[in-house]
């Protein structure tokens, strides 16, 4: 009887989600995306904590205690590589996780194999929010998060060699969701292609080149420089001057500056989505599935800021 009762105890204390949870495998990613890639390649295996909150400035957030505790716990790091979350090695310092230190074995890359676009010929702090290795915005364009998800399950296959294959066929269906929905964004989007745009930073020049947009200027007239009324009268004759038809802004940046520009000039304004769960969108596909239905409505003739 008493055999019994002790079963039926330790039954009960693994099925507590509180023992589940003491299971599995702690994974802190930097940012949503990375977040949302990783569990759909661990699955149930990983419990995963996001840095980087939604609807903020990825590159000022202010990492919590909360944060650092989670990374010092952490036994897996999914980050975006380059320069672009200035706080993390503050943070990787502050949690002090050797194995997030030096050489990094625990910490996957997910930039790895990703053409840049706008590597700086010079170094310069004069140019603003310069980004040394090149513009880090690089999950706007379908085919580098097909890459992303490769080097997170590789990244993973390396730490855990024993759920390699697991991970890939999981990172296999994901790639071929992504890769599906892609030809569809590329479809809806074709008719669209040679459109001169706006945006107010340098956030998207990934996507204009996979979906055929132009853009001819930024509102901030250097990387995280607010932009002056100058700089905006700049802009309004540009839109005129090569038939613009479109702002982009994203969640966090200033309305006014935008509203104005498309106020003085008559084109949309257009606010996307730059991480998975913005506005609780279904992941990466149904984020980037609802910046293209966004810029149909835009250029298609209706509004939506």
């Amino acid at each position: 009887m008493k055999k019994i009762v002790l079963v039926l105890l330790a039954t009960v204390f693994l099925s507590h989600p509180a023992a589940q949870a003491a299971d599995k495998i702690r994974v802190v990613a930097t940012m949503n995306t990375l977040g949302e890639f990783t569990q759909k390649i661990m699955g149930d295996e990983a419990e995963i904590h996001v840095v980087a909150k939604l609807g903020r400035d990825i590159h000022f957030i202010q990492p919590t205690p909360k944060d650092v505790l989670k990374v010092k716990k952490a036994e897996v790091l999914v980050h975006s590589g380059l320069d672009l979350e200035a706080w993390r090695q503050p943070l990787l310092n502050a949690a002090g996780n050797t194995d997030f230190l030096g050489s990094s074995e625990k910490a996957v890359d997910a930039s790895q194999g990703i053409e840049l676009l706008e590597v700086p010929a010079i170094l310069s702090r004069s140019e603003g929010d310069l980004h040394i290795f090149g513009n880090p915005h690089y999950w706007t364009d379908p085919a580098n998060a097909e890459q992303m998800v490769r080097n997170i399950a590789s990244g993973l296959s390396r730490i855990y060699p024993e759920s390699a294959a697991r991970y890939q066929a999981n990172a296999e269906t994901l790639i071929h969701q992504i890769h599906t929905a892609a030809a569809d964004w590329d479809r809806r989007l074709a008719p669209y292609k040679g459109t001169a745009i706006v945006t107010y930073h340098k956030s998207w020049p990934y996507f204009a080149k996979r979906f055929g947009f132009d853009i001819i200027g930024y509102l901030e007239p250097k990387p995280g420089i607010p932009p002056t009324a100058k700089h905006l009268q700049e802009i309004e004759r540009l839109i005129k001057e090569k038939n613009a038809r479109m702002l982009i802004k994203e969640t966090y940046n200033e309305k006014r500056p935008a509203e104005k520009v498309t106020r003085e000039s008559g084109i949309p304004l257009v606010t996307l989505l730059q991480f998975s769960g913005d506005e609780k969108t279904n992941g990466y596909i149904g984020m980037m599935d609802e910046n293209v239905k966004r810029i149909e409505e835009a250029l298609g003739g209706g509004l939506r800021s």
